[in-house]
């Protein structure tokens, strides 16, 4: 088998392992876990016809060495073809600040079954979304809807620094500076601010956030 032969080979077969691996779906882009509550949950499904999935579910720091306050139930579970479940998520320590929020990860990872097919590759996918713990205190509902809105904008050549001074994690998505549209979203921390660098010539800013339920806000208008 020449070289293009095997090439085209090897991406046949990721092509097929990320379309099995497709399967398996969570019920948000986004977990918010409020103070006042004992557990949150995400569910989880597999939405294939024959192939069973193992689940391994944790919580995550981007924070080295961080002990992560947080634990889920349960921690490894199969998933039939087509079944629901659902991974809950428990607080563990009391120790995560009260007059902001936190942010950690979420991680589900979907096993697939072992192929009996030679030469084949097998990938595990692991969906990884926000989990965002949100003190009893700040569990109001205007705030949280408004906290986009409070953000400003200072630009120090093409550099370009979002504050928010809002205790609510804001993430920032189709931001535009004077029509120029950035690719990437941003996600401003609560009472500290955001450095955007090689930023577009300009000072009028335009931008959405993404909502608890992963939607999209109106947009807002602002000039440095």
């Amino acid at each position: 088998m020449n070289k293009l032969s095997k090439l085209s080979l090897g991406m046949a077969i990721l092509c097929v392992s990320i379309s099995a691996s497709a399967g398996f779906s969570v019920g948000a882009t986004r977990v918010i876990y409020n103070g006042n509550v004992k557990e949150a949950s995400l569910s989880v499904k597999n939405t294939e016809d024959s192939n069973v999935y193992l689940i391994r579910s944790w919580v995550s720091s981007d924070k080295k060495g961080e002990k992560v306050p947080f634990i889920t139930t349960p921690p490894l579970f199969r998933i039939e073809p087509g079944q629901d479940n659902a991974v809950r998520i428990t607080q563990t320590s009391s120790s995560l600040a009260q007059d902001k929020e936190s942010v950690y990860w979420l991680n589900t990872l979907a096993i697939p079954p072992a192929s009996k097919e030679k030469n084949s590759l097998q990938f595990s996918i692991n969906t990884r979304i926000k989990l965002i713990y949100r003190p009893a205190a700040l569990n109001n509902k205007d705030a949280i809807a408004k906290a986009y809105e409070h953000l400003t904008f200072t630009r120090s050549g093409s550099t370009l620094t979002a504050s928010n001074p809002t205790p609510y994690y804001v993430s920032m998505t189709k931001v535009s500076i004077n029509g120029h549209e950035l690719k990437d979203g941003y996600m401003v921390p609560p009472k500290s601010s955001l450095k955007i660098d090689n930023a577009p010539v300009g000072n009028n800013i335009t931008w959405q956030a993404i909502n608890d339920f992963g939607g999209l806000t109106e947009k807002v208008k602002a000039s440095i």
